[in-house]
C-alpha cells in the first residue's frame, strides 16, 4: 500500500464519519476532500476542480429547474389529484394506482419532487377511506425511487454516475439505457407491496379517523408574561388537557421542575408543552401565555397569517445549530411555534435543541414569507396550507421544453447537456421565469456534493486505491464467479448509501467497479450499471430525501423502513443480478 492509497482511504473513512454524524454539512465535506486531494498532490488542481465545471453539473442544474417548474405549475398536482375523485376506492387498488403514478412521474422529474407532490393527495385519500397514511406514503416514496431509476434524468445518482464514467474514459449512460430494468423493478415492487403490504407496512390493519391522522406531536415552549393572569395559577388551571396538550416541565430561574398539576406559575416561567399542531396553535392564541422562543411583532399586512410545516432536508445548513441560532436565517415575519422530532419524548426548550435531519418546524406568518421557504433547497414544505392556483399553461410550456431536450438529446441532434440548457434558457427568454428565479430553483449544495465526490472518484483511480480495493475484493469473491462479484458490488454500494447519500456512494465505488472488471478481463459497463442502480434502489433507511419527506407525515419509525425496505431492496437486487448480465453482457475472459 502506497502513501497515496493510505491517504485516500483515510479521507474516505473521515468522510463516512462526517456524513453519518452530520457534524459537517455535506457540501463542506465534499469541498474539504477536494482541497486535501489537490494540496496533497493526489490530483492536480485542474483535475481536482474539474468536477465542478463538468457537463454533469450543468445537466443536474437544468433538471432541477425543470422539475421545480413542473411541480410549481400545478399541472402534476392536478394530474395526481384525479385519484382523489375515485368513488369507493379499494385500499389495494388505490395503493397500486398511487405507486404507478409515482413511478411514472419520477421518470421525468426527480423522485423528491414527485413525492412532495403526492403527499397531500395521499393524506386526503387516507382520510377518506379511514386508513392510516403510513399504509400508502412509504410505498409511494419507494415507487418514486424505482421509477426514477429508469431514466437518466429521474435521479441525480444516474446523472452523476454518467458524468464520472466520462471522466474515467467510458461512454456516458444513455437517457433511456436503464428503462427496461427500471420498469421491471417498478412493476415487481408495485406488485410486491400491493400483495404483501398488509404484512410489511405499519398502519395496515387498523383504520384511522381524523384525530388519529393528526396526532403528530409537536413540542413548544410558552412563557408567563409580565402582568399575565396566569401568574399564580396552577398548571392544571390553564386547561391544557382540554386542548389534548401535555405539560412536560416548567423551566424557571434556578432550574427545571416537573409540571405538576398543582404547580404554581411564576412570572417568566417557561412551560414546555407537547401536543398536536391545532392544540398548540389554540394555546398560542391565549393571552395568558406567550411563545417563549419566537414571537416577533406581527406586521400590519399580516392580518391573516397562515401555518406551514417544513422539514429539514439532508445537508441543510442549519444541521447541528440550535433553533435559536438558525432563526436569523428565516424571513423576519415568520414565527416558529413548535418543533416535531421523531422519537423525541423528553422535555426540551426548543430554542436550545440542535437541529437534525428530518426535524419538522411549525411556522406561522404571511403567505409570501411562507412561499419563500418553498424555494429553499434545505427545506421542504409539508402539506401546503392550500394548493397553488394551477397555472397549467406554464406547466405545458415546461413539458414542451423538456420533450424538446429529450428528443434532441436522444436523437443526437444536440448533446443532452446543451439540449437541457437550451430548454431552460428558452423558458427564461420567453418570460416564463427570470434568471434570478432560475438560480433559486437550483440546489447548489447537491451540485457541490456531486462535483466534489466525482473528483474523489477520479482520485480513487489515479492514486491506485481503486485497483487495491478491487484486488482485495477479487481475492475474497473472485473464486465464486462473476455473478457473486457483481452481487458483492451491489451489496457494498447499498451499505455505503446508509452513511452517505446515494449519489456519493455511487461516485465512490464506480472506480472500484471498473477496476474489478478490468482485472477480471470483463466489460466494465455492467459493473458500473450495478453500482449505479444499486445506489438508486436502496430502500433500507430513510436517508434518501424522498423517504425523509414521508417519515414525519407517516409517523414511521426506523424499524418500519427496515421491515419493508429490506425485502424491496432484496427484490430489486435480485432483478439487477438477472437483467444486467442479460442486457449488458459481462464479456468475461479471465486473465
Amino acid at each position: 500500500m502506497t502513501p497515496q492509497i493510505a491517504l485516500v482511504l483515510v479521507l474516505l473513512v473521515i468522510a463516512l464519519i462526517l456524513l453519518a454524524t452530520e457534524v459537517m454539512p455535506i457540501e463542506q465535506v465534499a469541498l474539504m476532500l477536494t482541497a486535501v486531494l489537490a494540496a496533497s498532490g493526489v490530483l492536480s488542481a485542474e483535475a481536482a476542480f474539474q468536477g465542478f465545471a463538468s457537463e454533469t453539473v450543468i445537466m443536474l442544474a437544468c433538471v432541477m429547474v425543470l422539475s421545480r417548474r413542473l411541480t410549481e405549475s400545478g399541472l402534476l398536482a392536478r394530474v395526481s389529484a384525479r385519484l382523489q375523485r375515485r368513488d369507493n376506492p379499494r385500499p389495494r387498488g388505490m395503493l397500486a394506482a398511487l405507486m404507478a403514478v409515482s413511478a411514472g412521474l419520477s421518470s421525468v422529474i426527480t423522485n423528491t419532487s414527485t413525492t412532495a407532490v403526492l403527499i397531500p393527495v395521499v393524506l386526503e385519500i387516507a382520510r377518506r377511506i379511514k386508513m392510516h397514511p403510513a399504509r400508502f406514503l412509504m410505498p409511494v416514496a419507494f415507487a418514486s425511487m424505482m421509477g426514477g431509476s429508469s431514466t437518466l434524468i429521474g435521479t441525480s445518482t444516474n446523472l452523476a454516475a454518467s458524468g464520472v464514467l466520462s471522466r474515467l474514459g467510458l461512454a456516458p449512460f444513455g437517457v433511456f439505457e436503464f428503462a427496461l430494468v427500471g420498469i421491471t423493478v417498478s412493476i415487481a415492487g408495485i406488485a410486491m407491496l400491493t400483495v404483501l403490504g398488509p404484512w410489511l407496512l405499519p398502519g395496515s390493519a387498523q383504520g384511522a379517523d381524523d384525530a388519529a391522522l393528526a396526532e403528530k406531536q409537536f413540542m413548544a415552549t410558552f412563557t408567563v408574561p409580565e402582568g399575565a393572569r396566569s401568574i399564580g395559577k396552577s398548571v392544571s388551571a390553564l386547561g391544557f388537557d382540554a386542548y389534548a396538550a401535555t405539560a412536560l416541565a416548567v423551566s424557571r430561574e434556578g432550574g427545571r421542575v416537573a409540571a405538576h398539576p398543582r404547580r404554581k406559575l411564576l412570572q417568566d416561567d417557561q412551560i414546555i408543552l407537547r401536543g398536536p399542531r391545532d392544540a398548540l396553535m389554540k394555546i398560542a392564541g391565549d393571552p395568558q401565555l406567550g411563545l417563549a422562543f419566537d414571537s416577533p411583532a406581527r406586521p400590519a399586512g399580516a392580518s391573516n397569517p397562515i401555518l406551514a410545516e417544513v422539514i429539514l432536508m439532508p445537508g441543510a445548513r442549519w444541521l447541528g445549530q440550535t433553533l435559536h441560532a438558525a432563526r436569523a436565517d428565516l424571513p423576519p415575519d415568520l414565527r416558529i411555534v413548535a418543533l416535531h422530532r421523531s422519537g423525541q419524548t423528553a422535555a426540551a426548550l426548543i430554542g436550545r435543541m440542535r437541529l437534525k435531519t428530518g426535524d419538522i418546524l411549525l411556522l406561522e406568518g404571511p403567505r409570501d414569507q411562507v412561499a419563500l421557504l418553498d424555494r429553499d433547497p434545505d427545506l421542504s414544505l409539508l402539506m401546503p396550507p392550500q394548493p397553488r392556483p394551477p397555472t397549467q399553461r406554464e406547466g405545458i410550456y415546461t413539458v414542451l421544453a423538456l420533450l424538446f431536450a429529450v428528443f434532441a438529446g436522444t436523437t443526437g441532434l444536440l448533446p443532452f447537456s446543451v439540449a437541457l440548457l437550451l430548454a431552460v434558457l428558452g423558458l427564461v427568454a420567453t418570460g416564463r421565469f427570470s434568471l434570478q428565479d432560475m438560480f433559486g430553483m437550483i440546489s447548489w449544495r447537491i451540485l457541490i456534493l456531486i462535483g466534489g465526490m466525482s473528483s474523489f472518484g477520479v482520485a480513487m483511480q489515479a492514486s491506485g486505491t481503486a485497483s487495491w480495493l478491487a484486488s482485495s475484493m477479487l481475492a475474497a469473491l473472485g473464486g465464486f464467479g462473476p455473478l457473486v462479484v457483481l452481487l458483492g458490488l451491489g451489496l457494498l454500494t447499498i451499505l455505503l448509501t446508509q452513511p452517505m447519500s446515494n449519489a456519493a456512494a455511487a461516485l465512490t465505488l464506480l472506480p472500484v467497479a471498473i477496476e474489478v472488471a478490468h482485472q477480471m478481463g470483463a466489460d466494465p459497463r455492467p459493473f458500473a450499471v450495478m453500482v449505479t442502480l444499486s445506489a438508486s434502489l436502496s430502500f433500507i433507511a430513510p436517508f434518501e430525501p424522498a423517504l425523509l419527506l414521508v417519515y414525519g407525515p407517516g409517523q414511521y419509525r426506523l424499524r418500519d423502513f427496515l421491515r419493508a425496505g429490506i425485502p424491496v431492496t432484496a427484490l430489486s437486487l435480485s432483478i439487477l443480478l438477472v437483467m444486467i448480465p442479460a442486457l449488458w453482457p459481462l464479456g468475461i475472459g479471465l486473465r
